[in-house]
């Protein structure tokens, strides 16, 4: 506590000017975040609260059981997740769990209850202050701790349980000191007496059926108010002559011309913006000539709420700009839509449009023939082939299996082949022709390895042990390195293939084999404790140590046989009993 009180030596002023605030400009105060327009006390809600221009915003905190701060209002989950109880009795990790937007509507599905220091690494980013409503009694250390953490001493405020706090803290300061708070219809003169008090004024527009006076806002700032409170950002920002519309059309004229990245940034600036149709205008820079600018706008229509139909995307799918039809297939691939809106793509003639039409069709449900796509598996460029044999898997499961592990070992020898002729030139400086080359055919083999663990058909799983079991350090290794990893849930009950790939001279090869098999679980165990009398002394050694990481209580007796007779692991065994004893459950 005494630390904690030493490290707070600034004072916090209750109307200090924000460093985006010009001299004499009234304040924005945002109750409990934006929560008119986005659900309360998530990041995203503050953010709007940010974005339309609110310099203050309150946010209420509770601990859970767990002891973790996080923003919440009531405690009641009832009422803003889909779960039941109190947040005080729950862990953070379930609350996670639980869905905190879709109360709110189907546009805001997928929201999750907030962590205090996320909000404070926000309000820090987007420069503005807090209002720290505390609702749990007793967590005022927590609170200061992470105030200070985040570097927000300056710039917050309290209020509600902070008994705790002033005690920590004389320094510490609530939303009422030397500010006198006022109802609509405050005039001038009674404005001017609390001025003559040395005291700043705040209208209050929030839970006194005046929400949504604009009229008596505004009447307020001519009375000369520091600040208003409000339940309506975008209202009171209007009131306070910081109209959101002047902000966007801003950033609209800086997205229509300029530099690439400077219009980019200004569109995905644009589609942070919630309850603001621009769509027409994302729907028009989708379709300019440049990549960056169109990418952009395709990223702010898949965030668009509520979320745009399949149709929105039409004009750009026949779009003279390569970019825009290729964006566009992407696009659709991330909403999911049908697969039948893509298939006219896959005869387009440039090879980033196929790509990102393959990409797209292997996200996207509906009937696609393994005809269309067999062809494209062996197209010349290696991004078109990597990708379609996604699409194959995705949407031809049993074709995949015949025809990617063909292609893949072209692909292999293609790629050993080039790095066999690199050493033997003596490792010459690449020209990018070169590189492009080499890094066509990796991004290719790590998608084609990829559409192989898709599959679920039988004889997949061999195919994908054959490459992850392959022994060599060539130029395709990753290939097999990529392959074991996905074996980690997918080798079940069968892991004789595994254990014998234990006794490979390619130690790399062993190392990630016996490190798959202690990640895989309990399932291999059978296979693994066969091997603890194997005659090979390697496979030995790392199956002892394979039932030590994984804690299995039914190879003590084994191992403790083996400590009596083994004249070559006597140290390794003892390690691996000590191990799972560690591990074993008390009774």
């Amino acid at each position: 506590m005494k630390r904690i009180a030493a490290l707070l030596l600034l004072a916090f002023s209750a109307f200090a000017p924000a460093q985006n605030s010009r001299a004499g400009e009234v304040q924005l105060l945002c109750h409990r975040t934006a929560n008119q327009d986005v659900p309360e006390n998530t990041l995203e809600s503050l953010e709007e609260a940010a974005l339309l221009g609110c310099n203050v915003v309150e946010i209420d905190l509770r601990r859970t059981l767990d002891g973790r701060i996080v923003l919440n209002h009531d405690g009641i989950l009832e009422r803003l997740t889909d779960g039941i109880g109190e947040v005080e009795q729950t862990y953070y990790d379930d609350l996670q769990m639980r869905d905190a937007g879709g109360w709110m509507g189907e546009r805001f599905k997928g929201l999750r209850i907030t962590l205090f220091e996320d909000a404070l690494r926000l309000a820090r980013a987007r420069d503005i202050r807090l209002v720290l409503d505390i609702k749990t009694k007793g967590i005022g250390a927590e609170v200061l701790e992470l105030v200070r953490r985040e570097g927000m001493l300056e710039r917050v405020q309290f209020n509600g349980e902070w008994d705790d706090v002033k005690k920590l803290y004389p320094g510490a300061t609530t939303a009422g000191d030397r500010t006198a708070w006022v109802q609509p219809g405050v005039s001038a003169e009674q404005v001017n007496a609390f001025h003559e008090q040395d005291k700043k004024v705040v209208a209050n527009f929030s839970a006194n059926k005046h929400e949504m006076d604009l009229a008596g806002m505004k009447a307020a700032v001519a009375a000369g108010v520091d600040g208003i409170n409000v339940d309506y950002p975008r209202l009171g920002a209007d009131a306070v002559g910081r109209p959101v519309e002047l902000r966007l059309k801003a950033l609209i004229a800086q997205a229509n011309s300029g530099e690439s990245s400077d219009r980019s940034r200004a569109i995905l600036e644009l589609s942070r913006y919630r309850g603001f149709y621009l769509q027409s205008e994302f729907v028009r820079w989708l379709l300019d000539g440049d990549d960056h600018v169109s990418r952009a706008a395709a990223i702010a229509l898949l965030k668009a709420r509520p979320k745009m139909p399949a149709v929105v995307f039409s004009k750009a799918l026949q779009s003279d700009h390569s970019d825009a039809r290729a964006n566009a297939a992407w696009a659709l691939g991330m909403t999911g839509a049908d697969a039948s809106v893509l298939l006219p793509l896959l005869r387009d003639k440039d090879p980033h449009v196929l790509q990102e039409t393959l990409m797209a069709l292997g996200r996207m449900p509906g009937d696609v023939d393994a005809k269309v796509l067999l062809p494209l598996l062996s197209y010349a460029n290696p991004g078109v082939r990597g990708a379609a044999a996604l699409a194959l898997a995705s949407h031809q499961p049993e074709a995949a299996l015949k025809a990617i592990p063909p292609q893949l070992q072209l692909e292999m020898k293609t790629a050993i082949r080039l790095g066999q002729e690199y050493e033997r030139r003596g490792r010459p400086r690449l020209t990018q022709a070169e590189t492009d080359e080499i890094t066509g055919h990796f991004r290719c083999q790590m998608k084609m390895v990829q559409a192989l663990s898709m599959l679920k058909v039988p004889g997949a799983l061999r195919v994908l042990e054959d490459q992850a079991f392959r022994p060599g350090e060539d130029s395709a290794q990753y290939d097999g390195i990529v392959s074991t990893f996905q074996l980690w849930d997918k080798i079940g009950h069968d892991a004789q293939p595994a254990v014998q790939a234990l006794a490979s001279s390619d130690m790399q090869l062993a190392d990630r084999t016996e490190w798959m098999l202690v990640q895989a679980g309990p399932d291999v165990l059978p296979d693994v404790r066969k091997a603890l009398s194997s005659d090979n002394s390697a496979v030995r050694e790392r199956a002892i140590r394979i039932v030590a990481w994984q804690g299995d209580v039914d190879s003590i007796g084994t191992l403790q046989a083996m400590q009596k007779t083994s004249t070559s692991d006597p140290a390794l065994i003892a390690w691996a009993v000590e191990k799972i004893e560690s591990l074993r459950q008390q009774p």
